[in-house]
């Protein structure tokens, strides 16, 4: 099988649940086959998205948003999730770079967690709400693959926080030319979405990057995949409501 289809399917077995065959019980992604986040967000809200919709127009549910919303992070494993419950209880307590660590490596999660999903699950489905059903797929697929790209770009700027690299997707730098090629294809929703969306991206991007310089700055100078997760959930959040405020 080509490099590329290989690291895609890598990606798609370790970041979603869709089955992927002799891939699923593989290792963890390289920074190559990292290269593909944005793809596979684009492919899960779509998945999420046409579910929710279909379920709207064939049983006329009200809470299609509702479905699709929990289908999106079902579809994932919850994998960005966890690093948001993780990050919460590690970032916010007052304490070392190194004891953060240690509680972010902790499967349990604390007040902090708790307490954070709470207002990021109200947040989610307020801003999912008032969207239309049929705007679902479109809207999901790009708010997944921006949120991604921009948390990806950390990945160039920042090292990794734990002594040695757990995988290698951080030993080295994701692809630029994937990278490129997934902002044209972020741009391309948004340019389907709503025109002013365009500018989006690049803010996106902008917001990560200063979310990753604080997240560092607690963790001693470098980020988790905890940190990455964090940063993807709260941008969808963030990327879903300024759509809402475009398109409305």
């Amino acid at each position: 099988m080509p490099r590329a289809l290989r690291a895609c399917a890598e990606a798609f077995a370790y970041f979603t649940v869709i089955p992927m065959g002799r891939f699923a019980a593989g290792p963890a992604p390289d920074a190559y086959a990292l290269s593909y986040l944005p793809l596979v967000g684009a492919v899960v809200g779509a998945i999420a998205g046409t579910v929710g919709f279909a379920a709207f127009a064939l049983v006329h549910v009200s809470w299609a948003f509702a479905l699709a919303w929990a289908l999106a992070i079902g579809l994932t494993g919850a994998i960005h999730v966890d690093g948001f419950l993780d990050s919460c209880d590690g970032l916010l307590v007052t304490a070392s770079p190194q004891r953060r660590l240690e509680i972010m490596n902790d499967p349990r999660h604390g007040t902090f967690a708790v307490v954070g999903m709470a207002i990021l699950t109200a947040l989610w489905l307020l801003v999912l709400a008032p969207v239309a059903p049929a705007r679902l797929p479109l809207l999901l697929a790009w708010s997944g693959a921006t949120a991604r790209l921009a948390a990806m770009t950390n990945a160039w700027i920042f090292p990794y926080a734990r002594q040695g690299a757990p995988t290698n997707a951080f030993a080295t730098r994701p692809s630029i030319a994937l990278a490129a090629l997934s902002l044209v294809l972020v741009e391309v929703l948004a340019w389907y979405l709503s025109p002013p969306a365009l500018a989006i991206a690049p803010v996106a991007i902008g917001c990560a990057i200063l979310a990753g310089k604080w997240a560092a700055r607690r963790l001693g100078g470098g980020l988790t995949g905890d940190v990455y997760g964090a940063i993807v959930v709260v941008l969808e959040v963030a990327l879903i409501a300024a759509a809402g405020a475009l398109v409305s």
